[in-house]
């Protein structure tokens, strides 16, 4: 039985952790390399720039935050990517047990969601302009979840997985 301190406690925590894991999800491409500034200090050095200091990084985490300010179940999986790399993942979802797919997109155009089997979820169109898209998932074993962008669609996504 759940006491009222932990009902209030749950999301929070989800939240929190939804947050770190989306943003240790963060990566940078070998293009944001070719941007390295000398340091401030003088020293000579080169460093690169951080991941939200590009573009993409600003996207990501602004697509990191739409996400994680949905209340969810229990984590199972998440992430973030550029929208021209997608989403791919391939979660064992336990029989009979239902999820919510949490998704947002920052930047122009839309991306497609597609799930197989079809009996686990529905395809659905997210438009890249903060919108949260959510669908319940059902258990099947093995689920193939794919997010594309459309033609010229940029920006980027982020995505998470809760058990209900």
């Amino acid at each position: 039985m759940r006491t009222a301190r932990n009902r209030l406690a749950a999301p929070a925590c989800t939240a929190a952790a939804v947050s770190i894991l989306l943003l240790s999800s963060c990566s940078q491409s070998s293009d944001d390399h070719t941007n390295a500034k000398p340091s401030p200090s003088g020293s000579g050095t080169i460093s690169p720039p951080g991941p939200s200091s590009t573009p993409d990084g600003q996207l990501i985490k602004r697509a990191t935050s739409v996400v994680a300010s949905v209340p969810g179940g229990a984590l199972l999986e998440g992430g973030s990517e550029r929208v021209k790399d997608g989403i791919h993942t391939r979660p064992v979802l336990r029989e009979g047990k239902a999820y919510r797919l949490v998704l947002a997109c920052v930047g122009q155009g839309r991306a497609l969601l597609t799930v197989v089997p079809k009996k686990a979820g529905a395809d659905a169109v997210i438009p890249c302009d903060q919108a949260v898209v959510q669908q319940r998932i059902k258990g099947h074993g093995p689920v193939h979840i794919d997010v594309v962008g459309s033609n010229g669609t940029t920006g980027a996504l982020a995505w998470r997985i809760n058990e209900l």
